[in-house]
């Protein structure tokens, strides 16, 4: 198939050019000759291949989209034909303006970045048609090719998503100034006044009575969105504020999202406490669906009126802050089910119960080689019944018994005793929240 599509007129002989750099030379003048072919085919491509694209206008395709695939096209050509290499992101700048004017015709940053391989996927596949596979000289030109396609594919898709970012930031610049404003407000108990009336209004937003505070913490995501951040950690963050929008539908009012402190903030309203299920609900599925971005996501108490909201913005930090240290991803966590953790973890007696109750029981273990923590971890998972405790545990309740009466006497608190086991308990949360920490 590729000797077939190389002319009689510009076949080399057998002997092939003289040098590796002749023969790129050789590959890339034919590549020249059929530069426009080359960018329509490639805009074919992303018709079948990318939706957006499929319902994109003809005109909008064969005029825009072609213009930027046949400039990045012919920079690359022009390199290979030069024996000169791309050195940064800058040198596409033709691909770059083409991304930032896609942020106005509504077309995805991801549909542009998949536009991007399928360009030198479609500019790969024809390298190949026109090497004389016949001649060794041109068959290590295409590999040659090939690391040049590599490094310029990599250039050309940084300035995509930084053309992209860039005017995506400059578009809503002054609207996400205006909504951090408002969200600053709001958290700060001044919901009632006039400035936070004429904030919301200024965004079409109605507010309501009754906010759920949801905080989601990326581990990759920057301190503050600006453009000085690099492209990956901008981008991650625009996906987490992309997926809370897409995932929190209310039921009532609108929906609240903001960039605060490097964390996405969501003012999720409800009507009323029958609502909360679906809140929740809501909350889980955001979870799953970032589970991948390694983030955690938390969840406040439901609270009336908006002066309650630095309440609820509070709990929620409390409820990602125990994510985040506990390693959850992929579950959101609410505060109302980490209430005993934050009580232990903010209290000047912290490392007192924790030196008085698990403490000598962590030396033993660790002396002996026993197993007396994981074995009161688990008669508290068990309910305190001695016989689910040791099919937890894989051994006899005899067992158990002894484990229990050994923890008694190390730590001088008794399993069996409510307001022993209740500090015995802290203990364990304690364990937990420090090895987080």
């Amino acid at each position: 198939m590729a000797q077939q599509a190389v002319s009689a007129e510009t076949r080399v002989e057998s002997t092939g050019p003289a040098c590796p750099d002749d023969a790129v030379r050789v590959v890339a003048d034919r590549l020249a000759g059929r530069l426009e072919e080359i960018a329509r085919q490639m805009v074919d491509r992303y018709r079948e291949e990318i939706v957006d694209y499929r319902l994109a206008r003809p005109d909008f395709l064969y005029a825009d989209v072609y213009g930027v695939s046949l400039d990045a096209l012919g920079k690359t050509i022009d390199d290979l034909q030069s024996g000169q290499r791309a050195t940064s992101p800058a040198d596409f700048e033709g691909t770059r303006r083409g991304a930032a004017r896609r942020v106005h015709q509504g077309m995805s940053l991801e549909s542009f970045l998949h536009a991007a391989r399928l360009w030198g996927r479609v500019l790969w596949e024809t390298v190949l048609s026109c090497t004389n596979q016949d001649v060794a000289a041109e068959r290590e030109a295409a590999l040659t090719i090939a690391g040049h396609l590599l490094e310029h594919m990599d250039m050309l898709s940084t300035a995509a998503a930084q053309g992209y970012l860039d005017e995506l930031q400059t578009v809503w610049s002054d609207r996400e100034v205006v909504r951090r404003d408002l969200l600053d407000a709001l958290i700060a108990g001044e919901g009632g006044s006039e400035r936070v009336r004429r904030l919301a209004r200024s965004l079409h937003l109605r507010l309501c009575d009754r906010y759920v505070v949801v905080i989601v913490r990326g581990e990759d995501c920057p301190a503050e969105e600006n453009t000085e951040q690099p492209v990956a950690m901008r981008l991650a963050l625009r996906r987490i504020v992309e997926a809370t929008r897409a995932r929190l539908k209310p039921a009532t009012g609108s929906l609240l999202v903001g960039v605060r402190h490097g964390e996405v903030v969501a003012l999720y309203p409800f009507g009323s406490p029958a609502d909360l299920d679906s809140v929740r609900q809501a909350c889980c599925a955001l979870a799953r669906d970032l589970g991948g971005q390694d983030a955690s996501v938390g969840m406040s108490g439901a609270h009336d009126g908006l002066a309650k909201l630095a309440v609820s913005y509070a709990e929620a930090r409390e409820a990602v802050d125990i994510a985040v240290g506990t390693g959850i991803r992929d579950r959101v966590i609410a505060f109302d089910e980490v209430l005993i953790d934050s009580i232990v973890r903010s209290s000047r007696h912290a490392d007192r119960i924790l030196e008085d109750t698990i403490g000598p029981l962590l030396r033993y273990d660790a002396e002996k080689h026993s197993e007396l923590v994981p074995t009161l971890r688990a008669y508290v998972d068990a309910g305190f019944n001695l016989t689910r405790s040791a099919e937890l545990l894989r051994v006899h309740p005899n067992t158990v018994v002894y484990r229990l009466r050994r923890i008694r006497e190390l730590s001088g608190r008794d399993p069996q005793v409510p307001d022993d086991l209740l500090l015995l308990y802290l203990g364990l949360k304690l364990t937990r929240l420090k090895a987080a920490d």
